[in-house]
């Protein structure tokens, strides 16, 4: 068998390419807690359910996901309410 010296050559310049995008697209985010907190809260509540009804691995796993694209839809339409209001109170000609 050969031996495990790491990458070869030829991938620490994609690594140091793809490490500078991600730099570069980083400020462009804009990351508030609510974003990770409602979807992890309706998660953690999902897998309760699931456990209640079901003490499975599986059940866990299903009521996690689900609580979590439950949470991340409420998180999607808290967002689209907020735009629509902020809309509503601009005047028509600032745009």
């Amino acid at each position: 068998m050969g031996s495990r010296r790491g990458p070869g050559p030829g991938k620490w310049p994609r690594r140091l390419v793809a490490l500078a995008v991600i730099l570069a697209l980083v400020p462009g985010c804009q990351l508030s807690l609510a974003q990770f907190y409602i979807p992890l809260a309706y998660a953690a509540t999902g897998l309760c359910i699931a456990l209640l009804m079901s003490p499975t691995p599986v059940a866990a796993v299903v009521g996690f996901a689900v609580g979590g694209l439950l949470g991340a839809a409420v998180y999607n339409n808290s967002l689209k309410r907020q735009i629509m209001e902020r809309q509503r109170t601009e005047p028509r000609g600032t745009k």
